[in-house]
């Protein structure tokens, strides 16, 4: 379900719960005979990250501290979310040698030459900032991207329709692990995955 109002937790989330604990018995639940079972998770709806300032520039939003940020700018590029106590520029991972780190200072030269050398020529690292010297693009180990700019090109906007992509939420953790599994046999058979409402199993 996609609810956008008070109401997702006040009439359909007392809802599901009625329906999963089987006290429902209303609607569907009575013509099936259902007596409860079953769960939900109930997503919320971040605030945008980026909001405009009085003249006009895309910003970061005040809504974000830099933890929260560091979380979102990870969610975007496909880093798992990690801070690490052994470099402050180490904020998330996508591989054992490739790194993440967000930050909303602008960064010059120097800065960022300082940071190539402490990641070496066996890592590599993408850095999110508000801003930097241009020089430091021709540092090797370095991404360099401007916050505003990436995820303005990233997300969509003025959409006013049911676009979201329910197919890429997270799974449950029970479903991750059949996934995980092996692929079952397909040589005689026919394998049909399961749709979003559990037919055709």
């Amino acid at each position: 379900m996609v609810e956008l109002g008070e109401h997702a937790k006040t009439h359909c989330a007392v809802r599901m719960n009625n329906v999963v604990s089987g006290t429902d018995q209303t609607g569907v639940s009575e013509s099936v005979q259902w007596k409860g079972g079953g769960g939900y998770r109930f997503f919320r709806l971040a605030s945008s990250l980026l909001q405009k300032d009085v003249w006009g520039n895309w910003v970061i939003s005040k809504d974000y501290n830099a933890e929260m940020l560091a979380e979102a700018m990870c969610k975007h590029f496909n880093y798992t979310y990690a801070p690490s106590d052994e470099a402050y520029w180490m904020h998330g991972h996508a591989s054992e040698s490739a790194f993440i780190y967000v930050t909303t200072a602008s960064l010059t030269f120097d800065q960022l030459r300082a940071i190539s050398d402490e990641v070496g020529d066996d890592r590599s690292l993408l850095i999110c900032c508000m801003a930097y010297e241009t020089q430091g693009d021709a540092l090797d180990n370095l991404t360099l991207k401007k916050i505003p700019r990436v995820v303005l090109d990233r997300c969509e906007w003025d959409k006013d329709d049911y676009s979201l992509r329910i197919d890429t939420l997270p799974m449950a953790e029970e479903v991750e692990a059949l996934e995980a599994a092996p692929e079952p046999e397909t040589k005689d058979k026919k394998v049909t995955e399961p749709d979003l409402f559990g037919e055709g199993e």
